[in-house]
């Protein structure tokens, strides 16, 4: 019994670092995103960050302010939407950012931090970008969720549930964006007005591939899957040159009605060409493979 509890208790301690890691490491990134990046360069990033931006550009308050105001609301909203556990992380980072966003108004010589527009523009929508992602691949890891505009659309999912989640987010963005040409520049020439859009679009699609990047994992790897008359001799050669180990399956052919094996197995990319040599070598054999990602359990390095 005493065992269960200290397993118990362990667990429970090894999740509550993980989400305090996650916490700290995304409102520090988050904030740094929107501080050295954001707000020098007039855009707005998307979601509730870039409705925070926006309002600082028009009201003129510090963006950590209101994202404070706008997420306070919306964690009652989260917490009875996509559970306690995840509308607690992602609100927490989220005021953890708003936090810094205020204090590094105060620390002396943070703005030589800042990525001013003369420098390059293009280029501190892809470094927020970069940043902004991380953040939300860190925050969605951990909880399950980015918070956000996927609790509004969550809400609206609720009510009409032909809308999907992701779409309504993507519409919730779309938004923010369209706003940004109407609070940036005014008064300017059309094409100028552009700018903050065109940032704003390029430092979403970084984003978007950022998070997806760092959420499918590194530890890429391939699927093979072997049709093959001779599975001894392929596995045995697979094992001893390419130190993996071999699944065999049975299967039946459809059109000859001829038993078959099937090998499968899990490779390195740099392998592919090894194991393509090895194939050869049996031309009556048929074989297939596909990427996979975040390889768990026993896989050679």
């Amino acid at each position: 019994m005493n065992g269960k509890t200290n397993e118990k208790t362990l667990h429970s301690l090894r999740v509550a670092f993980s989400a305090f890691l996650s916490i700290l490491v995304s409102g520090v990134v988050r904030a740094l995103a929107i501080y050295m990046f954001t707000t020098p360069n007039q855009f707005a990033p998307g979601g509730i960050n870039g409705i925070a931006v926006l309002l600082q550009e028009l009201i003129g308050w510090n963006s950590g302010i209101f994202l404070i105001i706008l997420n306070v609301p919306l964690f009652f909203v989260a917490f009875f939407l996509i559970g306690k556990f995840g509308a607690v992380v992602s609100t927490l980072s989220m005021l953890f950012t708003s936090g810094l966003l205020i204090v590094f108004d105060y620390i002396p010589g943070m703005e030589y931090l800042c990525y001013k527009p003369e420098y390059n523009a293009i280029l501190a929508a892809i470094a927020g970008g970069v940043f902004l992602g991380i953040a939300l691949a860190v925050t969605i890891k951990s909880c399950g969720t980015s918070g956000g505009t996927t609790v509004l659309a969550s809400l609206v999912n609720k009510k009409y549930r032909n809308l999907s989640v992701s779409a309504m987010t993507s519409v919730f963005d779309a938004c923010v964006v369209l706003a940004s040409f109407f609070v940036y520049h005014r008064g300017a020439p059309f094409a100028v007005k552009l700018d903050p859009v065109l940032l704003a679009l390029v430092s979403l699609f970084v984003t978007s591939e950022t998070s997806d990047a760092i959420l499918r994992g590194f530890k890429v790897a391939y699927r093979f899957e072997i049709i093959t008359d001779h599975p001894e001799e392929i596995g045995s050669e697979i094992m001893a040159q390419l130190h993996h180990g071999v699944t065999e399956l049975g299967a039946t052919g459809m059109y000859s009605h001829q038993e078959k094996a099937v090998l499968v197995c899990v490779i390195r990319k740099r392998q592919i060409g090894e194991l393509q040599r090895i194939l050869r070598k049996y031309p009556d054999t048929f074989a297939s493979f596909s990427p996979v990602s975040e390889v768990y359990g026993k896989f050679l390095k």
